[in-house]
């Protein structure tokens, strides 16, 4: 990112001011966005997204939710086989909204210690109110970059965003080996701009230097295969909503659309990124923001979907499985459906958990949903649904 931000928040409104200095010209330098980890059957990634922690929020509670989130995980995927594990977590924006420095530094260290136990990775994306903090985008930054466990690339260049990189899966767990996968993280933006003489702008979306990096970048590895992840939902999701629930479209399509996808239908955030994607082996694209859906349609080949919100901070959807409701309705028919007798969900409750993308091999992945809810005593709701 070529901006030095300087960020004043208070209860009511935040400022961020610019300046411009040496930047990198990222068209020259596409290996700087590039880091490795070692590629194996049946690659386990965990998506946590929405996290809000936040001035209010007590650490002790909300670890305690991570906590049961990420051994319900680690079990989970040892079911199949004991040795294995979480490889890496996606943590797909707005981990933070209004939060001070105690609870990023908590946060930081508290991934930094659970990565040592179970033996994974996180990667770092920015959502639109990580920008909302009681600290400079600088600052935080520098927290991701300086942990050691964490992925996070920000250069000082010419690209927009702040976290724009790429994670090849290779055969040797070295940038230089045999690349079977590309985990692709991008920076959404903002609710408010962080380019010069703008302050303001409600969301955002992936522009059209991200899609040209991004295809600079896969024509490097074109006989890979790609899965992106990003925070705020594109246009692909409205239209494909759309054409499933008017259109008739037979899409592949499940889970709950409960509220929209923000400002992803206006013309003016059409980004061409899910369509560069198709003619690029992007298999896939999850990210978060809208808090009341994990909605996921195979749209065209490329299968596009929200991560289950994780964490109880701020607000999520209630379900409720004998609602009325027409579209709690279809989202609750379509768990259901896939669930066996014994198994299948009769009871209320909350959409918050986790989601992962298990690589199974050089060409295909597996998609499950996990709705954990705490409650009393040892009676937690624990639910894993299958795309």
């Amino acid at each position: 990112m070529n901006k030095k931000t300087i960020l004043l928040s208070f209860p009511l409104f935040s400022l961020a001011l610019t300046s411009c200095g040496q930047v990198m010209n990222w068209k020259d330098n596409l290996d700087k966005y590039v880091v490795a980890m070692q590629y194996h059957d049946n690659f386990n990634i965990l998506q946590l997204t929405d996290i809000h922690w936040n001035v209010n929020t007590s650490t002790a509670s909300s670890k305690q939710y991570l906590d049961k989130v990420i051994k319900e995980a680690d079990a989970h995927v040892k079911e199949a086989d004991a040795t294995a594990k979480i490889d890496l977590i996606e943590l797909t924006g707005d981990q933070f909204m209004l939060a001070n420095t105690y609870h990023v530094k908590t946060f930081v260290e508290y991934m930094e210690t659970k990565a040592a136990e179970y033996g994974f990775k996180y990667a770092i994306i920015w959502g639109n109110h990580d920008r909302h903090g009681l600290y400079s985008p600088n600052w935080l930054a520098n927290q991701y970059r300086n942990a050691e466990h964490c992925f996070y690339i920000e250069p000082e260049d010419n690209l927009y965003g702040r976290s724009n990189f790429v994670i090849n899966l290779t055969n040797n767990g070295e940038v230089s080996g045999t690349t079977y996968w590309q985990i692709y993280n991008l920076d959404s933006g903002a609710s408010f701009s962080e380019s010069p003489l703008a302050i303001g702008r409600n969301y955002d979306y992936i522009r059209e230097e991200q899609v040209e990096w991004f295809e600079k970048e896969r024509q490097l590895q074109s006989g890979s295969n790609a899965i992106a992840y990003y925070h705020i939902p594109q246009q692909d999701n409205q239209v494909a909503w759309t054409l499933v629930q008017e259109g008739g479209a037979t899409f592949k399509n499940k889970f709950f659309r409960l509220e929209g996808f923000g400002d992803a239908d206006k013309p003016e955030y059409k980004s061409r990124f899910i369509e560069s994607g198709r003619t690029r082996n992007l298999k896939a694209a999850f990210m978060g923001h809208a808090h009341n859906v994990d909605w996921t349609v195979d749209y065209d080949g490329v299968v596009i979907g929200l991560g289950v919100k994780t964490g109880p901070e701020l607000y999520y959807a209630h379900i409720d499985p004998n609602s009325t409701d027409k579209d709690m309705k279809k989202g609750m028919d379509s768990v259901n459906d896939s669930l066996p007798v014994g198994k299948k969900i009769e009871e209320k409750f909350d959409l918050i958990g986790a989601s992962l993308v298990t690589i199974t091999d050089a060409n295909n992945f597996e998609l499950e949903h996990l709705y954990y809810n705490i409650r009393e005593g040892t009676n937690d709701f624990v639910r894993w649904v299958k795309w």
